[in-house]
């Protein structure tokens, strides 16, 4: 599949993204700066505790452009989200240590990595989905109301879709409702014991369906 052409509203959205990201993070790093390195002064860091902030600061930024990098090129390696998100805990742990035991101070310590994790998951969501489109690798999903409305038929035509690897959705239900013809042609055929009656070829498309 060709890859997705943007148009020229697409980019300024995602130049807009882009910029409230960094304005984000910038907000972000000023105001855990002073918290954190007092924090790490308090416990003895030196002359270090200057650099602190800014280590796990770059340290977070590197890891979530790498897993976006990696994401896109299709060879994500989880490690690295994780590790990110556990850098920003601990940002948020530091900055809030600051401010114990007033709740509310921690609290608004926590407000904008919160906002910063919420913007960097859903770039992430982007680029993977994309990465698999352009590659014809996404796989689209059982709408919700089918699953709400008829929830063991929809688990059974969600497995085979995952065991065949069907990636489009009115594909499968193209070929649900040529099984659920074929089976009722087989019940018209030999009646209610159609199970027993009809031969092996005539049940092997059945059963390789339920098998997947």
């Amino acid at each position: 599949m060709a890859a997705m052409q943007l148009t020229r509203t697409h980019r300024l959205l995602i130049g807009v993204v882009v910029a409230g990201a960094v304005i984000i993070a910038g907000i972000g790093f000023a105001g855990s700066y002073a918290a954190v390195r007092k924090l790490a002064e308090e416990k003895g860091f030196g002359n270090f505790s200057l650099v602190f902030p800014i280590g796990i600061d770059a340290g977070i930024c590197v890891l979530l452009a790498l897993d976006l990098l990696l994401t896109w090129i299709r060879i994500p390696f989880p490690l690295l989200r994780q590790a990110a998100w556990l850098l920003t805990a601990a940002t948020i742990a530091f900055n809030g240590a600051a401010a114990w035991p007033d709740p509310l101070g921690t609290a608004m310590h926590a407000v904008i990595p919160i906002l910063f994790v919420i913007s960097v998951e859903a770039a992430r969501h982007a680029v993977g989905r994309i990465a698999d489109i352009t590659a014809d690798k996404h796989m689209e999903g059982v709408r919700l109301t089918r699953w709400l409305l008829s929830p063991i038929p929809t688990f059974r035509l969600w497995r085979r879709m995952k065991l065949w690897e069907l990636r489009r959705y009115d594909q499968v239900i193209r070929l649900e409702q040529d099984r659920l013809i074929y089976q009722a042609r087989l019940q018209a055929r030999y009646g209610r014991a159609w199970r027993r009656k009809a031969p092996v070829e005539s049940l092997m498309p059945l059963r390789l369906a339920k098998f997947g």
